[in-house]
């Protein structure tokens, strides 16, 4: 990870905001001319995702998850997960669904220990 930079968002509540941002943070572009307010800065890691290749929906991500700390109301990272995986699914497919859901299970796992790293090093 990089060391962390200093960026500063313009915010509808409290004008020009200036902060550290760690170095797993992807950037706050996203963020830039969106009307947020000083608490909606939040610092986003690289998503990680799981996907599954099916025969009945085709090429599925399932899991996506990263971490996400918003520094002006949360002390520390938090782990953020969204899951998708909806549908009638053919019988043979389910094994190999099963086995996507077990990497998805892994990658979550990953993250949050990267999160309760972050906690340390913030201490």
């Amino acid at each position: 990870m990089s060391a962390p930079r200093t960026i500063t968002l313009t915010t509808v509540d409290h004008g020009p905001v200036t902060f550290d941002c760690p170095g797993w943070c992807i950037g706050h572009g996203w963020q830039v001319g969106a009307g947020i307010g000083r608490n909606d800065i939040t610092h986003n890691s690289v998503r990680v995702k799981a996907a599954a290749d099916t025969y009945s929906h085709g090429y599925e991500t399932v899991l996506r998850t990263w971490m996400s700390w918003a520094p002006f109301v949360e002390l520390v990272p938090r782990v953020a997960v969204e899951v998708d995986l909806t549908g009638d699914f053919e019988a043979e497919e389910i094994s190999h669904l099963a086995g996507v859901l077990r990497t998805a299970a892994t990658r979550m796992e990953g993250v949050a220990a990267e999160a309760i790293q972050m906690r340390g090093e913030l201490s």
